[in-house]
């Protein structure tokens, strides 16, 4: 059943390792109740004959298979994590074997849920669309960066490629909604066909789907290019149906396709904007076309020759939509008001709206079950804006309730509380734990979703950051998911909120206890700062720190420092485009005014400063800056391959390399040392006036000690667990950016030392905690 919060004990357990220095593990998969955590709900399927709901992940590399009576939760582990730019066509079901068949980043999983086991084909290209013949097994797959059709045979486990198109094209940052395949693969398993549609030149191809021969082609009378919306496949008349959208986001076409006599019918739709969740109905024949911008359904009845009529809706923002084909409701979701619309298809009307759930905008994907009725919502996954949390959330549309099923545990931040001898540990979904020193601890239920970063207040108090990955003023949308900064009492951990209008990634206090944070842009605006000015009054919009720059592509900021010494700011964001140069503005807090704008390299991933000198790694140029703090002079050194971490210890600074597996010194003809373990190194800290490295393979986390005196590694901690992949260069983040490993996940990785000098290190993949001690 959904899940039940009570406070755990956990029993902790100590393992000797190298280099003097014990290690207590807590493990929080054990207050989900999983074994393998599941984060960033993106893709959501019903498998109707074994009454299971899939959930497919884009921040783990795992796939979630929930009872669909009970609800329980098994996360089967993958090899990679999914592409969020990806939409539904990129995951089905063999209704057969159950067998699940999912796209990656650069490859597609097959997953048999029965047998809690998964394979992972490696592709050389991104596809987007797949199919498989049931008959066989065989896999097909599709998409704009490959002229090929890709066959995976079966039988000899072997992947091929096919000739067949004259063109690719890159996926590449629209600073839009991702489109869907304008290339698509879709079984006809009675026909032994699969049927391929190119958007590109309006053509239809017939496969032979036992040996993927081209059977015939032809071409199909629907307008070239733009967004290709596929509405559904009625295997029973062999017809598949498509919604033809232009560059300009304008819904022109409808069409139903008949695979058999080429007997086509195309509809002429009214050219609203930004056609989203389009679904089609078998046994009406009738596909529904909902909007982003407009508050309509429009009808396509293909029984009556396609005639188009519309159903009013309350409010725009419907981008997904579910059928519930027994008893003829359609269910939409929309971001507009957090809302759930229930539709009656006889009618054609509206039967009630239910606002306030939360809906995060450009979902997409809805999956109505029909053994229970109930409707499952990926709340956390937009086609835009990042995926945030671990849980699917399930409407009831009899009593209107919306309830949770967890599907894992993950700590994105740390903070101690010295004055209750524990830490706080939050997780990326709505809970945290306190942890005491002894290592138990107990899970609390936070106020709001989607905590992201946690630092103290002026009083002592911690600040906690939180809500989904929003760009927008509520004076432009308003909908029901919640951004804000939340205060937590250090004595008896009470809430203090306060809403801020877009998600606050990064946070700093300056002397005064003037509160700064990075909020994202939404498309073309000046570049700002959120400001609170203290710890009670709330966001004042007007009060933000203006910064004059002309910004477009989002989620860009990604550093913000404060120095002490001299009052500035650091605050550095990426390029608009990735040939482009990152950017650090030094901000005077004397003036309010940005000092110095420095042109830096390419996609800047971390700051540290000392009394002299700034240092930025530039994780696409392969170099670090260093500037001058006192006439602004730049200096660029090289680096290993993808420096991502920076590390000041004592008076040294030291950078891991990413994907050189390798750690450096930072100056002039620095040395550089490989790392002696297997994986990709991701965060570095100071301890013990020794560097601690975290690393990751696909099956272990590596805690590595460098001895600064003798400069020898020592292995402190390997935890096994099934990561998949903890690549930093995937661009599996919104807008395509790279250096980071998810939207508001830039480390996986983070630690703290204790008052007694202890580390305390959370592991986010594994939901574990560390707290590591001299002997």
């Amino acid at each position: 059943m959904l899940r039940r919060l009570f406070p755990y004990l956990l029993l902790f357990f100590a393992i000797p390792v190298y280099a003097g220095i014990s290690v207590k593990t807590v493990d929080f998969l054990k207050s989900a109740g999983v074994k393998v955590n599941a984060a960033g709900p993106l893709l959501v399927q019903t498998d109707s004959i074994r009454n299971r709901i899939i959930l497919a992940n884009t921040l783990t590399s795992s796939i979630s298979i929930i009872d669909g009576k009970t609800h329980a939760v098994n996360n089967i582990p993958i090899k990679g994590r999914i592409f969020q730019h990806l939409k539904s066509e990129s995951m089905t079901i063999n209704k057969r074997t159950g067998k699940i068949y999912l796209i990656g980043t650069k490859c597609f999983h097959i997953i048999l849920p029965d047998k809690n086991i998964s394979k992972t084909i490696k592709t050389k290209v991104q596809f987007e669309s797949i199919a498989v013949d049931e008959n066989t097994g065989n896999i097909f797959v599709a998409g704009r960066e490959s002229k090929k059709l890709g066959l995976y045979d079966a039988e000899k486990k072997k992947l091929k490629v096919r000739k067949w198109l004259d063109s690719s094209e890159e996926l590449i940052n629209l600073n839009a909604t991702p489109p869907p395949p304008i290339r698509k693969v879709i079984s006809d398993n009675e026909l032994k066909q699969i049927i391929a549609v190119d958007g590109l030149t309006s053509t239809l191809f017939i496969f032979n789907s036992q040996n993927g021969k081209l059977i015939k082609y032809r071409p199909i009378d629907l307008t070239i290019g733009g967004r290709w919306h596929l509405a559904g496949y009625n295997e029973k008349t062999h017809c598949l149906y498509l919604v033809i959208e232009k560059a300009d986001r304008k819904v022109i076409e409808a069409a139903k396709i008949d695979i058999i006599s080429g007997n086509d019918v195309v509809v002429s739709l009214p050219e609203l904007t930004e056609g989203v969740g389009i679904n089609y109905h078998p046994i009406r024949d009738e596909i529904y076309v909902p909007y982003d911008n407009f508050p309509t359904v429009h009808v396509v009845d293909f029984k009556n020759n396609g005639e188009v009529s519309e159903i009013k809706l309350p409010a725009l923002g419907n981008d997904a939509s579910a059928i519930d084909y027994k008893n003829d409701i359609l269910y939409t979701a929309g971001w507009a008001h957090g809302e759930i619309d229930v539709i009656d298809l006889k009618t054609r009307k509206l039967v009630k709206r239910v606002p306030g759930l939360g809906v995060i905008p450009h979902t997409f994907n809805l999956a109505f079950n029909p053994f229970n009725n109930l409707l499952y919502i990926p709340i956390g996954a937009t086609a835009v804006n990042g995926s945030f949390g671990a849980a699917l959330s399930v409407f009831n549309p009899v009593t209107d309730e919306l309830q949770k099923i967890y599907t894992g545990w993950l700590p994105v931040d740390l903070i101690e509380l010295k004055e209750r001898s524990s830490f706080l540990v939050f997780n990326n979904e709505d809970e945290f734990a306190e942890v005491k020193y002894d290592g138990s601890y107990e899970i609390h239920k936070l106020p709001f979703d989607y905590p992201i970063k946690a630092i103290y207040n002026p009083d002592g108090d911690v600040y906690l950051s939180y809500g989904p990955h929003q760009s927008y003023w509520p004076t432009v949308y308003i909908w029901d998911a919640k951004n804000g900064i939340l205060t937590i009492d250090k004595d008896d951990l009470s809430f203090y909120d306060r809403r801020i209008p877009r998600q606050a990634h990064k946070m700093t206090l300056d002397k005064n206890g003037v509160l700064y944070f990075t909020q994202n842009n939404w498309g073309g605006e000046e570049q700002f700062l959120g400001r609170l000015k203290d710890p009670v009054r709330v966001f004042n919009i007007s009060e933000r720190l203006r910064l004059k720059d002309k910004v477009v592509r989002e989620i860009t900021q990604r550093i913000l420092k404060y120095d002490f010494e001299r009052n500035w700011l650091y605050l550095v964001r990426i390029g608009e485009q990735e040939q482009d140069p990152s950017i650090l503005q030094i901000i005077s807090l004397d003036s309010n005014k940005v000092a110095q704008r420095i042109e830096l390299g390419l996609t800047a991933t971390n700051l540290v400063f000392n009394e002299r000198n700034i240092f930025v790694s530039n994780f696409e140029s392969n170099t670090i800056s260093i500037i001058d703090k006192n006439d602004f002079s730049r200096n660029e050194i090289e680096s290993g391959e993808k420096p991502l971490k920076l590390c000041r210890c004592g008076e040294e600074i030291y950078v891991i390399n990413h994907l050189g597996n390798s750690i450096a010194e930072v100056r002039p003809k620095g040395k550089t040392y490989n790392i002696p373990f297997k994986g990709m190194p991701d965060n570095v800290f100071c301890w013990n006036k020794n560097l601690i490295i975290t690393s990751h393979s696909p099956e272990a986390l590596y805690v590595i000690s460098f001895n600064l005196e003798n400069k020898k590694f020592s292995l402190i901690h390997r935890q096994d667990y099934p990561y998949g992949d903890t690549r930093f260069d995937s661009r599996n983040v919104s807008f395509y950016v790279n250096g980071q490993f998810g939207d508001a996940v830039f480390s996986i990785t983070q630690a703290k030392i204790d008052q007694s000098g202890k580390l305390w290190l959370t592991d986010f993949l594994s939901g574990k905690l560390f707290i590591f001690d001299n002997e």
